[in-house]
């Protein structure tokens, strides 16, 4: 739920209130991680299996997990962008570290799925993971922006939306070169690599949940903001750009499985993500920013089925609420 609350605060105030939020949505976050949410990709017992199943991986899907290790590689790149963005705020650089850490298990489970299959030997891993890693993404080259907080959360929730929509598919894939393994009452059973990727997979959705928190607590003391911020990254929005050794390869599979189909990147990731910012979709948003700035300085702002501020404004203040389609309706106090 979003509740966009505009004052009476000053702009010191709300970026306090702001922080203290954050604060708590990364306390909770991580409360929930430590209980629901720890594995260790070393231990995972579906390594036992992967030597069976390697032979029945294909030529094209074993390239694709080549891509994702290389993809989950640069995490660090990822890591040190957000500290830095986080300036003086605490909790943002306790957010990227805790975030950094969940996201090396995922390039350590596919670095151990890649070997313990046979797909490749620990020295052709290593030796893509050298040359990989010659190279340093960074925010400013992936999307033209300096990273600050809310952009970065802002991007890494269709980049996060996206990941684990790509490993999911990825997982029923292997699945479904493994033989579509059931079990006696007809439920699926995921041995091996489509086992162990779905770990990375639940984490991926989680941190999805919880970038998008963020950007609804910016929604609530700066809406403005918030709206300008996924108009940038959703404007030129693609998956992290990472020079990979076989990246031309990996594109080329990528985009035989349809997951880096334009159309279903915008209807599965991009818009269901802003429906959950109170929009449609993208054109929904772009309305929305424009007519936000027709609005008077001192509008409250509230989003439609989804506002419930406990502020009584006077009776000279203009209240607007933010419909699904980016327009704004002027309210009764």
């Amino acid at each position: 739920m979003i509740s966009v609350v505009p004052g009476p605060f000053s702009t010191k105030g709300k970026q306090e209130a702001v922080q203290k939020e954050v604060r708590e949505n990364y306390e909770t976050y991580f409360a929930k991680a430590a209980k629901t949410r720890l594995w260790f990709p070393d231990k995972l017992p579906e390594r036992n299996q992967m030597a069976d199943y390697g032979h029945l991986i294909t030529e094209d899907t074993k390239e694709i997990l080549l891509g994702f290790l290389g993809v989950e590689s640069i995490v660090d790149d990822y890591v040190y962008s957000g500290l830095k963005a986080a300036g003086d705020s605490l909790s943002t650089k306790e957010l990227y570290i805790q975030w950094g850490y969940e996201e090396r298990r995922h390039g350590q489970t596919f670095r151990h799925s890649l070997i313990d299959s046979g797909l490749y030997s620990q020295e052709f891993i290593d030796k893509f993971l050298h040359e990989t890693l010659e190279h340093h993404w960074t925010f400013e080259d992936q999307t033209g922006y300096e990273e600050t907080p809310l952009l970065g959360a802002a991007y890494a929730i269709f980049q996060e939306r996206q990941t684990r929509r790509n490993y999911t598919y990825t997982r029923i894939q292997i699945w479904e070169e493994y033989g579509s393994p059931c079990d006696a009452n007809g439920k699926r059973i995921f041995p091996a690599i489509a086992g162990a990727i779905r770990f990375p997979e639940i984490d991926e959705g989680a941190h999805e949940a919880n970038f998008t928190n963020i950007v609804r607590i910016y929604m609530k003391y700066f809406p403005d903001l918030a709206l300008d911020a996924l108009v940038k990254v959703s404007k030129n929005y693609q998956m992290p750009a990472v020079q990979m050794p076989n990246a031309e390869r990996f594109i080329q599979c990528i985009l035989a499985t349809k997951m880096g189909d334009a159309r279903k990147i915008i209807s599965e990731i991009m818009n269901p993500a802003l429906e959950k910012m109170g929009l449609e979709n993208r054109q929904a948003l772009r309305k929305a920013v424009k007519n936000f700035n027709l609005l008077p300085e001192n509008a409250i702002v509230n989003i439609e089925g989804r506002f419930k501020s406990g502020i009584n404004p006077d009776d000279d203040t203009p209240i607007y609420t933010m419909k699904p389609n980016g327009e704004f309706i002027l309210t009764d106090n």
